[in-house]
C-alpha cells in the first residue's frame, strides 16, 4: 500500500496540471477575484455618477423645495407628473418621487403620511437614480417635521438637530473571523474536490488507457491494498488543495491587500489559533476519505480519462453546491449535518465561531464516517471485479 502511495504521488508531481491546480491556481484565483472586485466596484461607482437621469415628480408643489434640490444635483433632471405612472419606461423617468397631496394637512391631524420613492432594482440606471436622489429624503423628513411642530403651535421655521449614528465598532481580528467562518468552509469543500479530482482518475482510469495497470494487479499486493494506496495519494491531494487554498486566501488579504493603499478596505486579519486548526483538520479528513473513495470509484468505472473527467466534474459542482450551503448566517437544522459535505462545511463554521454543538459535531463526524467507509468498500468492490475495471 506504502508503495503505491508513494508512486501515485511522484506521478502527482509529475503531472503539471495537478501541480498548477494544487500549489499554484490558489495563489492566482484570489489575488485576482481581489483585483477585479475592486476594480468592477470603483469602475460602477465612476459609471454611476456619469449617468444622466430622469426623475419623476408628483406632488412637487406641496414640498417646493423639491424641484430646487433636485436641479442642484448634477446629471439629474426633475419631470413634473400630475400621478405616479403605470410605466416608468412609457413616462421616460428613472425614478418618481410621490408626495400625496393633502400631506401636510394630513400631519396637521396627526395622520401618518408617507412620501414613495420608486424605481426598479433590476434597472441599472433606475437604481442608480434612486441612489442619487435618495440623499433628499432626509430634507423631507425634516420638512414634514416642520409643519407637524407648526401645526401644534411650535414657533420654529428648522428642525431640531438630531442624529442617529451607526457605527461598526467591529476590530479586523472580528471582522476576519467572521469571514473566515464564512469562506473557509466552502473554500476547503471546492478545494479539495479540484485537487484530488486530477490524482484520482489519472490513478486509475489513466492506468488504464495507459495499459499499466494490468502490471500493477500482477504484483503480490491484493486489491484492497492496491486501492488503499490509490486512495491514500488521492487524500494527500486533496488535503494539500484544502490547506494551499486557505494559505492563498490568507496571502491575499494579509499581503495582497496590504501592498495596495486603494484595497485597503479589504484588509482582514484572518487569524486562527492552531487549536481551532487541529479540529478542522480532523473533521476534514472524514470528508477528504469519502471524497477520495468516491472519485476513486469513479474512475474504477469509467473506460476512459475523458468520461471519469465528465463524472469527476459532476462530483466537483455537488462539492461547491454543498460549500454554497454553508455560507448562510443562520444557525443551521440538525436535519442538515447528516449530508456529507455540507456537515462538514458547517461544523467547521461552527468551529471557527465557537459555537459548537455536541449533536452537530457526533452527527457530521459519524455520519461522514460510515458514508467513507461505505464508499471505500465500493471502491474496493469495483477495483476487485475486472468485468467492470475493464469494460469496453
Amino acid at each position: 500500500m506504502l508503495a503505491v502511495f508513494r508512486k501515485e504521488v511522484i506521478d502527482t508531481l509529475r503531472d503539471g496540471r495537478s501541480i498548477f491546480a494544487i500549489f499554484v491556481f490558489p495563489f492566482l484565483l484570489y489575488p485576482a477575484m481581489l483585483f477585479f472586485i475592486s476594480w468592477m466596484h470603483m469602475k460602477e461607482g465612476e459609471e454611476a455618477k456619469a449617468l444622466e437621469v430622469r426623475v419623476g415628480v408628483v406632488g412637487g408643489a406641496t414640498l417646493p423645495f423639491l424641484a430646487d434640490s433636485l436641479a442642484a444635483m448634477p446629471g439629474v433632471t426633475a419631470v413634473p407628473l400630475e400621478a405616479a405612472p403605470a410605466s416608468m419606461d412609457d413616462a421616460h423617468v428613472n425614478a418618481v418621487l410621490v408626495v400625496p397631496a393633502g400631506i401636510l394637512e394630513s400631519i396637521a391631524r396627526g395622520d401618518s403620511a408617507r412620501v414613495e420613492l420608486l424605481y426598479k432594482e433590476a434597472d441599472n440606471k433606475s437604481s442608480a437614480a434612486a441612489a442619487r436622489i435618495e440623499r433628499i429624503l432626509d430634507p423631507v423628513r425634516q420638512a414634514l417635521t416642520v409643519a407637524w411642530a407648526q401645526s401644534h403651535g411650535a414657533h420654529t421655521d428648522t428642525p431640531p438637530l438630531l442624529v442617529v449614528e451607526k457605527k461598526d465598532v467591529s476590530l479586523k481580528s472580528e471582522m476576519g473571523r467572521y469571514i473566515a467562518a464564512l469562506l473557509i468552509p466552502y473554500l476547503l469543500m471546492v478545494m479539495m474536490a479540484a485537487g484530488s479530482m486530477q490524482t484520482a482518475i489519472d490513478a486509475t482510469t489513466g492506468e488504464k488507457e495507459r495499459s499499466t495497470l494490468e502490471t500493477l494487479l500482477a504484483t503480490s499486493a491484493s486489491r484492497a491494498e492496491l486501492l488503499l494506496g490509490k486512495c491514500a495519494a488521492v487524500i494527500a491531494a486533496a488535503v494539500t488543495g484544502a490547506v494551499t487554498g486557505i494559505t492563498g486566501l490568507w496571502f491575499t488579504f494579509a499581503v495582497v491587500a496590504k501592498a495596495f493603499p486603494a484595497m485597503g478596505t479589504s484588509e482582514l486579519e484572518l487569524s486562527i489559533g492552531p487549536d481551532k486548526l487541529i479540529l478542522i483538520f480532523l473533521t476534514l479528513l472524514p470528508t477528504a476519505v469519502f471524497l477520495s473513495a468516491v472519485l476513486v470509484a469513479i474512475g474504477c468505472f469509467a473506460r476512459s480519462m475523458r468520461e471519469g473527467q465528465t463524472y469527476a466534474s459532476y462530483v466537483y459542482m455537488v462539492a461547491i453546491f454543498m460549500g454554497l450551503g454553508s455560507l448562510g448566517q443562520q444557525t443551521p437544522s440538525m436535519s442538515r449535518f447528516f449530508i456529507p459535505f455540507l456537515n462538514t462545511a458547517l461544523l467547521q463554521r461552527e468551529i471557527l465561531t465557537n459555537s459548537v454543538q455536541l449533536l452537530h459535531a457526533v452527527a457530521a463526524v459519524g455520519v461522514t464516517t460510515a458514508a467513507a467507509a461505505v464508499m471505500l468498500t465500493i471502491a474496493v468492490r469495483l477495483f476487485s471485479n475486472e468485468a467492470v475495471l475493464f469494460r469496453t
